[in-house]
């Protein structure tokens, strides 16, 4: 099961990245953002685009974002969004 989640994880990174490069314009790559050292999102994106990120993220993934999860240590990076992700889907799919 952990090797699904993870899957999943890499396929919501890319769409994250993604986004990033192609709607908010950002100048790096994909590969920047996903990377073994990966960009630092707070150090890349400025407030308005990172509340762009967030809208985005509620609309194509069906998950709310709470204010108070609107914090540097989950938009760190494209991975810890993305898990972030799973881990509200997985949640959403419980009874």
């Amino acid at each position: 099961m952990a090797h699904s989640i993870d899957e999943q994880v890499d396929a919501v990174s890319d769409r994250i990245a993604t986004f990033i490069v192609a709607d908010l314009q950002w100048e790096g790559t994909t590969q920047d953002l996903l990377g073994p050292d990966p960009v630092e999102l707070p150090f890349v994106l400025d407030s308005t685009d990172l509340l762009e990120l967030a809208g985005h993220l509620e609309d194509a993934f069906g998950i709310r974002i709470e204010d108070e999860e609107i914090v540097a240590e989950n938009f760190i990076s494209v991975r810890r969004l993305a898990e972030l992700i799973v881990e509200k889907q997985s949640g959403a799919l419980s009874p």
